[in-house]
C-alpha cells in the first residue's frame, strides 16, 4: 500500500463517517495528507484530516478523529488506528498490506514511478540544467585548481570558481558532474554551488557514490543469491521487522516524489530521495540478513527479504535512470 493508496482509503473512511452521521462530505479536504511520524513507535503513517475537517462540520477534532479510527481500524490493510494529540490519526499497516508493495514494484519493474508526463518534464528540466555551457560555482581547497578561471574568490580555506558543466565533467566525470548539478536545490534558480572535494572521494560523503554503491551492493547480493539457487519469495507478510518496514515505506514514496519533482520542476527532489533510499537500505542490510550463512537453510523470511532487496535495487535503478546517471552493477 503506497501513501497514495492510503490517502484514498482515508478519504473513503472520512466520507463514510460523515455521511453516516448526516454531515456534509464537502468538509473532506481535496488533498488528504499522509505523512510519516517522526517516531516510528507512533505508526507507519499519520494524517491530520480530522483536524482540517472538524471545524467545517462543527465537531471537536478528537471526536472526529475517533470516528475515523473506528472506521479505519475495521478496514482491510490497517493493523491499528489511534487518535493522537489534538486530533491526528496514527495508522499502522498490516504486514501483508505493507509488504504487498514489494510485489507491485517487482511487477512494474522499470515502469514503477514512471508517470510518462512527469518523466518527460523532469528529463527536459535536467537537460537544460546540465547543458555543457551551464554555469556552476565549484568550491575547492584554496591550493587546488579546477582549470576554470572565469571568476575566482579566494579565502583562507577555499576558493569558489565559476565554471561550466562541461568543465566539471572533465574534472570529475559525467556521472558525478550530472548528479551533483541535479541534486543542488539551487540548480533550478541558476545558483549551483558544488564541493569538488566531495565529488572525488569514494565514500558516502560523495552523494553519487553513496547511491551508486548501494545499487552495486544490491546487484552483488543478487548474484550471490543466484549462486545459492535462491529466488525471491512472495510471503511479503513476513517482512514485519522495523527496518524492513522502513525500507518498504521508502519504496512507496518514490512515485509521489517523482510527481512532485516534475510539478515543481525540481529534479533535486529525486536525487535527495535516492540518497535517503540508499541510507535506509544500508540500515536494513545491517540488521536483516538476506542470505543464509554457512549451512543455514534457505527460509521463507530469507526469500521475502531477497524480494525486498530486489525491489530496492529496482527503485534505485529507476531513479538514477531518470536523472541520466548510470546504475553500476559493480564498484
Amino acid at each position: 500500500m503506497t501513501p497514495t493508496d492510503l490517502a484514498a482509503l482515508v478519504r473513503a473512511a472520512a466520507t463514510d463517517v460523515l455521511t453516516g452521521r448526516g454531515l456534509g462530505t464537502d468538509a473532506v479536504p481535496v488533498e488528504i495528507d499522509i505523512s510519516r511520524p517522526r517516531n516510528p513507535a507512533h505508526g507507519d503513517y499519520a494524517t491530520s484530516v480530522a483536524l482540517r475537517a472538524a471545524k467545517r462540520v462543527g465537531v471537536p477534532p478528537r471526536e472526529l478523529a475517533g470516528w475515523l479510527v473506528d472506521d479505519l481500524g475495521a478496514r482491510a490493510g490497517i493493523a491499528t488506528a489511534e487518535v493522537a494529540g489534538p486530533g491526528f490519526v496514527n495508522l499502522r499497516l498490516a504486514a501483508a498490506a505493507r509488504g504487498a508493495l514489494v510485489g507491485e514494484v517487482l511487477a512494474a519493474g522499470r515502469r514503477y514511478g514512471a508517470d510518462p508526463a512527469a518523466v518527460e518534464a523532469l528529463r527536459g528540466e535536467a537537460a537544460d540544467l546540465v547543458r555543457d555551457d551551464a554555469p556552476v560555482r565549484v568550491s575547492t581547497p584554496a591550493a587546488a585548481g579546477t582549470g576554470a578561471t572565469v571568476s575566482t574568490t579566494v579565502s583562507t580555506t577555499v576558493r569558489t570558481t565559476v565554471a561550466t558543466v562541461g568543465e566539471l565533467v572533465r574534472a570529475v566525470g559525467v556521472d558525478a558532474a550530472r548528479y551533483a548539478v541535479l541534486r543542488s536545490s539551487g540548480a533550478s534558480s541558476g545558483v549551483t554551488v558544488l564541493d569538488l572535494a566531495a565529488l572525488t572521494v569514494h565514500t558516502s560523503d560523495n552523494p553519487v557514490h553513496h547511491v551508486q554503491y548501494a545499487h552495486a551492493r544490491l546487484c552483488s547480493l543478487a548474484r550471490n543469491a543466484v549462486e545459492l539457487r535462491m529466488t525471491p519469495g512472495r510471503r511479503y507478510e513476513l517482512l514485519d521487522r522495523p527496518r524492513e518496514g522502513e525500507l518498504i515505506r521508502t519504496l512507496g514514496e518514490y512515485p509521489d516524489v517523482v510527481r512532485t519533482a516534475a510539478d515543481l520542476r525540481e529534479p533535486h527532489r529525486v536525487a535527495r530521495f535516492l540518497e535517503t533510499m540508499a541510507t535506509v537500505y544500508h540500515r536494513f542490510d545491517e540488521s536483516c540478513r538476506v542470505l543464509p550463512m554457512g549451512d543455514e537453510p534457505i527460509t521463507e523470511p530469507h526469500r521475502a527479504r531477497l524480494a525486498l532487496a530486489s525491489a530496492a535495487r529496482q527503485v534505485l535503478a529507476n531513479g538514477l535512470d531518470l536523472l541520466g546517471v548510470s546504475a553500476p552493477e559493480r564498484m
